[in-house]
């Protein structure tokens, strides 16, 4: 025990843990946030949302926000647990584009708290994550959406599996375009193995789902190759309307 102790504050000298809300260095008796930061947990998207992509709705009548209104998706329907805003959204950031893969497994377990009664009633065979191309993986040193899922595959035991689709176009960041632009960049995008359709219920695990042009393309090349029922669950989602 006392070694484990000097261990522990050998590698927090080196490599100090960081609230995963503000990132300010934490103290030997915090774990995932600091003091401050565990009064400001946000709280999860409830009803009125979507039926399709669970996104929070701005009127009780409505079924489906406006783009699952307008639009076909691929997939049965899916939540994100936050809304993308906030101290969510900068740690997102933080953890997607800052090196700070180690808040992943705090992220993670919010999820895998608040996605409970979602995943018993999907009953998923397997999970897998939103694939990144070699080339950012290479840059970022890890795939977020990949370090999300073996949290929540671990929480729910539930197999995941990183091998049965792959990104194979290097893309432009979805963020920099619009809805037009977003599902013109992602064609090609996606190689899914045969083996895919072995499984008849998916679920698909990404950080942040906006416009959903993503998760929808990943969605209809597994049901192409045999999956008869694809699901998504995100950390963070956006508004609805």
């Amino acid at each position: 025990m006392i070694m484990k102790k000097v261990y522990r504050l050998l590698l927090d000298s080196i490599y100090p843990r960081r609230c995963t809300f503000c990132d300010s260095i934490l103290g030997m008796k915090e774990q995932y946030l600091c003091k401050k930061c565990r009064n400001i947990i946000p709280s999860p998207v409830i009803e009125p949302r979507c039926k399709k992509c669970g996104k929070p709705l701005f009127y009780k009548e409505k079924e489906y926000c406006y783009d699952c209104d307008k639009t076909i998706q691929s997939y049965e329907s899916g939540i994100g647990i936050f809304l993308y805003q906030g101290v969510m959204k900068e740690a997102v950031m933080r953890f997607k584009f800052k090196g700070r893969k180690e808040y992943g497994v705090f992220l993670g377990k919010l999820m895998v708290f608040y996605a409970g009664d979602f995943i018993k009633n999907i009953h998923p065979e397997i999970i897998i994550p939103v694939p990144i191309h070699r080339k950012k993986q290479s840059v970022r040193g890890y795939n977020q959406a990949e370090v999300l899922a073996k949290i929540v595959s671990k929480g729910f035991s539930i197999p995941i599996r990183t091998d049965l689709v792959l990104r194979k176009k290097f893309t432009k960041a979805q963020k920099e375009l619009n809805k037009k632009e977003r599902k013109k960049n992602l064609r090609k995008a996606f190689e899914v193995k045969k083996e895919v359709g072995n499984y008849k219920s998916v679920l698909i695990i990404d950080d942040i789902y906006t416009t959903g042009t993503t998760i929808n393309e990943i969605a209809k090349k597994l049901k192409t190759s045999g999956v008869e029922q694809v699901y998504f669950l995100t950390l963070c989602i956006g508004q609805g309307m």
